[in-house]
């Protein structure tokens, strides 16, 4: 579920996008895994059939099981930027970053979704990388943890309408109050290679 204080607009050229209709600080909860968001292994991908296929590949991204999660709310339309101001940690849940004011978009890194394909990038930040690629997830890992750790830091000192959701609330704020890292993001990366996936197996 992404967080309420969202909603979807118009965003330019890249169609849609997920906008703040408030201020959301650093170290919010802004995306968590939840019951509704569905999580389709290799054969039930195949099993659905071609007219189901494009939007699966157009809004799903790959777990570490090799399974392809669709969000069912407006979570699936967060765009990519290379200076991205939410990022996952290693628990089902994402952080904005960096204080995200009102009006503004929120962004992911695409590098960390287990892409089967490159693509070319179009965020316009300093740091654009031009192109998009799955290695990227091995390549850039460290920079997201570093940047997540510091959002996580404050993460029992602002508002949390998502925290009812987690999974693991008592992990979580544990962790938090000894001043711990989350897990890395690395516990995310696909397992399996898109060849083994679509064959329905695992390494």
């Amino acid at each position: 579920m992404i967080h309420p204080d969202t909603e979807l607009r118009p965003a330019d050229a890249l169609g849609l996008g997920v906008f703040a209709t408030r201020a959301i600080p650093r170290g919010t909860i802004v995306w968590v895994l939840d019951e509704l968001d569905q999580q389709l292994d290799p054969p039930r991908i195949v099993g659905l059939g071609e007219l189901m296929r494009p939007s699966l590949d157009r809004y799903a991204y790959v777990n570490a099981r090799g399974d392809s999660v669709l969000c069912w709310d407006h979570a699936r339309f967060v765009n990519h930027s290379c200076r991205a101001n939410v990022l996952s940690t290693g628990w089902d849940f994402d952080l904005a970053v960096e204080d995200i004011r009102r009006g503004a978009q929120l962004t992911t890194d695409y590098g960390c979704l287990n892409l089967d394909e490159p693509f070319e990038c179009l965020c316009g930040a300093p740091e654009c990388r031009g192109t998009i690629r799955d290695e990227d997830f091995d390549q850039r890992a460290e920079d997201w943890d570093s940047r997540a750790a510091g959002a996580f830091s404050r993460i029992l000192d602002v508002s949390q309408p998502l925290w009812s959701l987690l999974a693991n609330p008592v992990e979580v704020q544990r962790a938090a109050a000894l001043g711990l890292r989350p897990p890395s993001i690395a516990l995310h990366r696909r397992l399996a290679s898109p060849a083994q996936r679509a064959a329905g197996q695992t390494q």
